[in-house]
């Protein structure tokens, strides 16, 4: 993993037109491959290191200093998130 992102406690668009609560990696892998997608110009190997590198800068350091199996480089994207009751989430989304 390269790097965490928010995914619990998040209010996303549900087909009814309001918001519902989600969780989980489907929510938060986008966060930052968005992230990376904004300032990766080309899709070349030195590009994608610059990308990494800048997204990198701006990662949030967690849990053991440095990167980490749980964390990665750090959280990307917290300001992304939008909290349920922010939007008056009527209810949560369940998986399997």
């Amino acid at each position: 993993m390269e790097f965490a992102a928010p995914g619990s406690e998040m209010a996303a668009a549900g087909m009814d037109g309001g918001f519902v609560a989600v969780r989980g990696t489907s929510f938060a892998a986008p966060i930052a491959a968005g992230l990376l997608a904004r300032v990766l110009t080309d899709p070349d190997p030195a590009n994608a290191a610059r990308a990494m590198s800048l997204v990198s800068r701006q990662a949030l350091d967690l849990g053991a200093r440095g990167p980490d199996p749980l964390y990665g480089r750090g959280l990307v994207g917290a300001e992304l998130r939008t909290p349920p009751a922010a939007v008056q989430a009527k209810y949560a989304l369940r998986g399997p």
